[in-house]
């Protein structure tokens, strides 16, 4: 494991874990308007799309609590979806998504102890180093596909996204795991994705945006402030982060799932558009 010096103290992950809540966090705070818009949604059928993303919510927070090694399992799968779709300059799906699996499998690789220890604060378990071990068994794979995708996206011409996929890997392979991963997710992941949704919503000025994020973001702040009085892991720092990762799994399974649920057709409101394609900018 690389020695991280001054960066591994409680004080930095603290911060680390700060970033992706304050400046990662708020890019999922206009899901439903986006929601609302492509459903072109009165009251009540957006009372049900909210309804709807609430039943998420409460499904992977129930499963943490009845199964949390299996939640981290599905929460880390839902994380490839989700991340897969910064690559799209890939242009396949498999180099998409094997960049997302090396995003994540890179700390593991590197820094094992600490991803795993990192697992176990989240799932109370010392079974959770499991995961900890796939995500190293696939990591080699998962990089050489990572490169290959890095090598597609520059050839298709998008550099800017060849060269924040190697600069994320990069803070992934060099940091400890919780702050690589707030470098990828605050400085990549998050301003893409907020962007895309405000012009997608037509908001260009910040009144029309701060009324809707500061309040959910505050919402996912006292999720946190709530899962860091209950989660059983020990020091301040390793209960701060499994708050943070346990609140993004929340918020992510409804952010994720709930356009695809919508396209598969489980609704049958009109028109019909592509929820999932609006949702995630395309």
């Amino acid at each position: 494991m690389l020695m991280y010096g001054w960066l591994q103290t409680p004080a930095v992950t603290i911060a680390a874990g700060s970033a992706i809540a304050l400046l990662g966090l708020p890019h999922g705070a206009m899901d439903l308007q986006v929601l609302a818009r492509s459903y072109r949604t009165g009251r009540q059928r957006f009372a049900g799309v909210t309804a709807l993303y609430l039943t998420c919510a409460a499904v992977m927070a129930l499963a943490w609590w009845v199964a949390p090694v299996a939640a981290l399992a599905f929460f880390l799968l839902i994380a490839v979806v989700h991340f897969g779709e910064d690559w799209q300059a890939a242009e396949q799906p498999f180099l998409q998504h094997g960049m997302a699996l090396a995003l994540l499998a890179t700390p593991a690789l590197l820094h094992k102890a600490a991803t795993a220890a990192i697992f176990v604060a989240l799932t109370g378990t010392p079974a959770a180093v499991l995961l900890a071990d796939a995500l190293l068994m696939v990591a080699p794979v998962a990089l050489v596909v990572a490169v290959t995708a890095i090598a597609a996206m520059a050839a298709n011409g998008a550099y800017g996204t060849a060269a924040s996929a190697v600069l994320s890997l990069a803070a992934l392979a060099v940091l400890p795991p919780a702050l690589g991963f707030a470098v990828y997710f605050c400085l990549f992941h998050s301003p893409q994705h907020f962007a895309q949704r405000l012009r997608l919503l037509g908001w260009s000025r910040a009144r029309q945006w701060l009324p809707v994020v500061v309040p959910v973001t505050a919402l996912a702040c006292a999720i946190v402030a709530g899962l860091f009085a209950v989660v059983p892991a020990t020091g301040v720092s390793a209960r701060f982060v499994a708050a943070i990762f346990m609140t993004l799994s929340v918020l992510t399974l409804p952010h994720v799932a709930v356009p695809i649920l919508l396209d598969a057709g489980l609704s049958r409101w009109q028109p019909r558009r592509r929820a999932r394609s609006i949702a995630s900018g395309r």
